[in-house]
């Protein structure tokens, strides 16, 4: 699977991901997820890299091993624009539209509108 690093402790070498398949999050952490001993040599995990990895599940959480980085720092933005994603979802959620999603207007749709 392939996912990308919303968050890392790069002196541990322990992350979360995001998943492919856009699935629960997934979690690592080379001193029990890892087959094989993360080397010291290899870089450090950081947001945005993008990785290649097995997934599992064990217990409720979805553990990653076999991390190899595809390429470093690919989506560097991606953590916050989700988490501005989450914000914006939920103060839409605040307003009581029973299950229908409110969406902004872009201004090109409102000058169109009143024109």
């Amino acid at each position: 699977m392939y996912g990308v690093i919303l968050w890392s402790d790069q002196d541990a070498q322990r992350a979360v991901i995001w998943c492919e398949d856009h699935g629960k999050l997934a979690y690592f952490n080379p001193h029990t997820d890892a087959v094989v001993s993360v080397a010291a040599e290899n870089p450090p995990l950081g947001v945005g890299d993008l990785i290649k990895f097995h997934v599992r599940d064990w217990c409720t959480v979805r553990r990653a091993s076999k991390v190899e980085l595809v390429s470093a720092a690919r989506f560097p933005d991606l953590a916050g624009g989700l988490a501005i994603a989450g914000a914006e979802v939920k103060q839409s959620q605040t307003m009581d539209l029973g299950n229908v999603i409110a969406f902004r207007k872009s201004p090109e749709l409102s000058q169109c509108a009143t024109a």
